[in-house]
């Protein structure tokens, strides 16, 4: 079976001209915003360069170290990037509108780049998580908050639907992740005289909005044009699920949490390899985040994120990958975690023991290998809740943003915020 990069080896050679869009196009596009082309793609107004271009500078850039250029956990090479610039379906695209802002004082991670294809379509790409503590806080921050991630995308996806409009474009929107959640969330808070714009929003493992804060979803809003996807070992694509959302459940290569990258995801010609239903450990996994999220109000995500993040810290890390990086980092982790509100831990408790097989106890006792293992786990189920209404702010960069979601009683949170926008 074929995963993307098959699937631009043995399909790249066929243009949109001979086969139009489909879902696999969908999915290599919404990848393709966890690489780093600042000061290749031009930024907004700034004009555009073909994505050959920006795949031979990044790779000229890169000197053989491509890793250096992905900012995720997916597992994209050097031989990706050229079957990718290379390809006659993709080479000559035009990239453009890349927006790359990280701020570690605001707990801000957010990037985006937009795609103009052949026969009037646009894509959008939202970047999901990267490696940086920072990204991974923010992800956990949309379970009790409207992040400001959310908010600049709001606006840039306002600004590319404004200029489709304009220009007779259609827009596809999409992104992975965090990305999916900030295409679904932006898509939904677009004006209503700009829905027609749209095409298709790309939800690639993303999670849905939880009802008691957002109560209006993209399926609300686009129906059918809302496309969710997600593995066979589905968290972070489950979180607030609504069985009424229709989905498509994909095969992978991946064990466990680790189909969550996409690049793991099995492909055909112009469609996924479907799958009937989610595997049997992960809904025990899921089953764990509902009981949970149910009995979880704003203070208690606003808490869980704060002591998970302390903790993680306490070792002395910036990036995820290094919280587990040596014994003693891993043992002041630990220290901090047990340290937790108990139903901090006990969550975590039982996350652990699904994800690793071990108890609580016997993970601390395992510092150097199970417990960064375990904790890997968790990490990679746990980003990407749901945003809640926040105060208005005001407005930055380009025009002004979308009204932001009202919160309903009892959310403590005033009504709207105006979306705010960054970009380089």
């Amino acid at each position: 079976m074929a995963n993307i990069q098959d699937y631009l080896d043995l399909r790249g050679d066929i243009t949109f001209d001979e086969r139009p869009f489909n879902v696999v196009d969908g999915l290599v596009l919404s990848v393709l915003s966890y690489v780093d082309f600042a000061g290749i793609v031009p930024g907004e107004g700034e004009g555009s360069v073909t994505l050959s271009h920006a795949v031979e500078a990044l790779l000229d850039r890169a000197r053989g170290d491509v890793a250096s250029c992905v900012r995720s956990l997916a597992k994209i090479d050097e031989r990706h990037l050229r079957l990718l610039g290379a390809s006659r379906r993709f080479g000559q695209a035009l990239a453009r509108d890349y927006a790359d802002v990280f701020d570690r004082d605001r707990d801000l991670q957010f990037a985006a780049l937009s795609v103009e294809l052949p026969g009037g379509l646009c894509f959008v790409s939202f970047r999901g998580t990267d490696s940086s503590l920072v990204g991974w806080r923010e992800d956990f921050m949309l379970s009790f908050e409207v992040t400001e991630a959310q908010r600049l995308a709001a606006e840039y996806l306002l600004r590319q639907a404004r200029r489709a409009e304009a220009e007779g474009l259609r827009l596809m929107v999409g992104g992975h992740s965090k990305g999916a959640n900030l295409a679904s969330f932006s898509a939904a808070l677009l004006p209503d005289e700009l829905h027609h714009v749209i095409e298709r929003v790309y939800s690639n493992d993303g999670p849905l909005m939880a009802p008691e804060v957002v109560p209006l979803s993209c399926h609300d809003v686009y129906g059918e044009r809302f496309v969710r996807i997600v593995p066979t070992y589905s968290v972070v694509g489950m979180l607030f699920d609504d069985p009424s959302d229709p989905k498509t459940i994909v095969r992978s290569t991946g064990d466990g949490a680790l189909q969550h990258d996409p690049t793991t995801w099995q492909v055909h010609a112009d469609r996924l390899d479907e799958a009937g239903d989610l595997l049997p450990q992960c809904k025990l996994v899921n089953a764990i985040f509902d009981k949970w999220l149910r009995g979880a109000d704003l203070a208690d995500r606003e808490l869980f994120t704060r002591q998970i993040f302390d903790a993680f810290e306490a070792g002395g890390a910036t990036t995820f990958d290094e919280v587990m990086g040596n014994p003693v980092s891993a043992q002041r982790v630990l220290a901090a975690l047990r340290d937790a509100d108990p139903r901090t831990k006990e969550l975590i408790g039982e996350l652990v023991q699904v994800a690793a097989g071990e108890t609580w106890d016997a993970t601390v006792a395992a510092v150097a290998s199970a417990t960064r293992a375990a904790l890997s786990a968790v990490g990679a189920m746990l980003p990407q809740h749901r945003p809640a209404g926040e105060g208005r702010g005001d407005a930055e960069g380009k025009g002004e943003g979308p009204a932001l979601p009202k919160a309903p009683a009892p959310v403590d949170a005033p009504a709207d915020a105006a979306a705010e926008g960054a970009s380089r």
